[in-house]
């Protein structure tokens, strides 16, 4: 009689339908993102206000230092206009990437879970800068229009492509350092100065127009300053593109080192995992 009663209660009880691949790297993914959403904002009362007030102190910063000479800076656009399409994007690279560098150490007891991978928390933080910088981009957009700020709407479905690309460039980037930190957490020092040169060779605070041709050719190297060029032309037609700058030339740097990325995380991917 008991036999019978535990597999009626058997019966009643819902099958669980299998999941691919693809649905249980999203559960994964979703369920890092809102622990990363706890993590970073959850102890603090200005923790999102963060997000909009850091730009704006470097923004408010730089126009009064640049005030008088604003238009020699960035010729063909308003500096506001031309410092948000910079520094936004730019705070979201860097900062993805170097959350990246502290996401295998950060998670190392949730990879005990065979669903959870070092790539879906790379994935995680990255998605969540993604989020916040665009919130903030969309903030400040609307505010510079309110105050009479011109911004084109002609490009936008270009704007959103750029956006995306540095989104992939940034994971791709985030992946190699996982990996490089994976071994030696002092690369984060050298990474930190890496991204101040690369703060004051990408264009950010001036516009590229101004600088000399024979300088010019090497900053052109860079592949940020092509896709920051990019976002800003495509919200003021007015600013033109020097010769040199080529969106090809960003996707080439995108598909090296996205390839370099996934062969490095391929190689080391069970030593990231392993306990130390």
């Amino acid at each position: 009689m008991k036999k019978n009663a535990n597999s009626v209660s058997l019966r009643k009880l819902p099958r669980l339908k299998p999941r691919g691949g693809l649905a249980v790297m999203y559960s994964s993914i979703r369920a890092l993102l809102l622990r990363e959403l706890q993590t970073r904002f959850g102890k603090y009362r200005l923790g999102y206000f963060w997000v909009f007030l850091e730009p704006l102190l470097t923004i408010g910063i730089l126009i009064l230092i640049f005030g008088t000479i604003r238009d020699r800076v960035s010729p063909g656009i308003d500096f506001v206009v031309f410092l948000v399409n910079g520094i936004i994007p730019f705070y979201m690279f860097r900062t993805g990437v170097t959350q990246a560098m502290s996401a295998v150490q950060s998670n190392k007891g949730l990879f005990s879970y065979k669903p959870v991978k070092p790539v879906d928390a790379v994935i995680a933080r990255n998605f969540l800068e993604l989020i916040l910088k665009f919130i903030a981009y969309i903030g400040f957009s609307i505010a510079l229009i309110w105050f009479g700020f011109h911004i084109s709407f002609e490009a936008i479905p270009q704007l959103l492509m750029y956006w995306a690309l540095l989104f992939l460039f940034m994971f791709a980037c985030s992946l190699v350092f996982m990996v490089i930190a994976d071994f030696s957490q002092e690369i984060q020092k050298v990474l930190n100065v890496l991204f101040f040169l690369l703060y004051l060779l990408s264009g950010i605070i001036y516009s590229i127009q101004i600088i000399p041709m024979p300088y010019r050719e090497y900053l052109l190297w860079n592949p940020l300053i092509h896709i920051f060029e990019n976002m800003r032309h495509a919200v003021s037609p007015t600013y033109a593109l020097v010769q040199g700058i080529s969106l090809s030339y960003f996707i080439e740097w995108l598909v090296g080192t996205l390839f370099l990325g996934l062969l490095l995380y391929k190689r080391f991917e069970k030593r990231m995992v392993r306990s130390k």
